[in-house]
């Protein structure tokens, strides 16, 4: 499992989503409400002399709501921020991770051509495979 998909089943573990209903990583299908995971290369940080490498990728999740729900959605990636922040020094479904950090405030994407609103957050993740 990637660093990504442990994540990913981590939300849905604790209810943040379907996965492939209302959960995706990659690409957002049109279905409505929904969570999606995206991850943008990062660096490879040498921790020390005996070459164990750790991971620090970016994470993006982007929620989306119901038409005309500003609330629902937003109060989702409040949430989905604050359970990731508390990752420390944790495995995660297989993935040691160091830290999840948020890097961004939670950005509005506003309203999409169905009126759906939709919200971001961005995240400095630290991993060890």
């Amino acid at each position: 499992m990637s660093w990504i998909e442990s994540i990913g089943t981590y939300l849905v573990n604790n209810n943040y989503g379907v996965a492939g209903s209302s959960l995706f990583i990659g690409q957002l299908p049109d279905v409505g409400a929904a969570v999606l995971l995206t991850e943008y290369d990062g660096n490879i940080i040498e921790t020390n002399a005996s070459g164990i490498a750790l991971y620090q990728p970016s994470l993006q999740i982007r929620v989306h709501g119901e038409p005309e729900d500003y609330t629902t959605p937003r109060d989702k990636i409040k949430a989905i921020q604050a359970a990731l922040a508390g990752i420390t020094n944790q495995t995660v479904n297989g993935t040691y991770f160091l830290r999840i950090k948020p890097s961004s405030t939670i950005l509005s994407l506003g309203q999409d051509e169905a009126l759906a609103f939709g919200f971001s957050a961005n995240f400095e993740v630290t991993y060890d495979e």
